[in-house]
């Protein structure tokens, strides 16, 4: 897992302060964890946007007041309207200490039954393990290229390693190519059907004699 270093600064706690804060450009911040004293710091909203909008997970280095502290992006709130980061919460690391966590999946590669003519879908798009800080890997990389036609990636044929435990039901689908919808007699039935009701009326229905109007008068 990679690492990006915030330059924070102090901030007061409270509504007005809050306010203070983001009219100034900056975003309110917490760090917390299970050994570690809430801290509360203001970081400006560019610095978070690596953090953010990204599918990478990246350990934090947090410098504060002569200490730096490790740490993952836990939560962000963002504005209804203008998805700005209103406030970010951050886990504190604790070295020999293992800590769960979701992490993104990437797949690499062409699948063969994507060359044949299928389609690659991804029904699970992260993972969740447990394992010690130095362990965690910024994402998990899958490679695709040997999955057939109707073929499908199953979680539990992924080997991580015995650093990392992995959580996520391994019944669960990663992937999977599926061929291309073939027309049924079904269709090609219906088809048939909707294409005759488009067809003019039969010679015989255009021809069925009206009553005599005229006639029917004189009798």
């Amino acid at each position: 897992m990679q690492s990006i270093t915030l330059d924070v600064q102090p901030r007061g706690t409270g509504k007005a302060a809050t306010k203070a804060i983001r009219r100034e450009g900056l975003v309110p911040c917490v760090l917390y964890g299970v050994h570690t004293e809430p801290v509360h710091f203001a970081v400006e909203t560019l610095a978070l946007r690596p953090l953010i909008f990204t599918t990478e997970s990246y350990r934090v280095a947090i410098p504060f007041e002569g200490a730096e502290h490790e740490a993952i992006l836990k939560q962000v709130d963002f504005h209804p309207v203008t998805d700005q980061p209103l406030h970010v919460d951050f886990l504190a690391l604790t070295a020999g200490e293992a800590l769960t966590m979701t992490i993104p999946i990437q797949l690499e590669g062409t699948p063969r039954g994507v060359k044949a003519g299928g389609t690659l879908s991804q029904p699970l798009s992260e993972l969740q393990i447990r394992a010690l800080p130095k362990d965690i890997p910024g994402h998990v990389s899958i490679d695709v290229t040997a999955l057939e036609m109707g073929e499908s990636l199953h979680v539990a044929e992924l080997a991580l390693g015995e650093a990392i435990e992995l959580l996520t039901d391994p019944q669960r689908t990663i992937a999977t190519v599926t061929a291309p919808k073939l027309a049924t007699a079904d269709d090609e039935v219906e088809e048939t059907g909707l294409a005759e009701g488009l067809e003019a009326p039969e010679e015989g229905a255009e021809g069925e004699e009206t009553p005599d109007v005229e006639a029917a008068e004189e009798a």
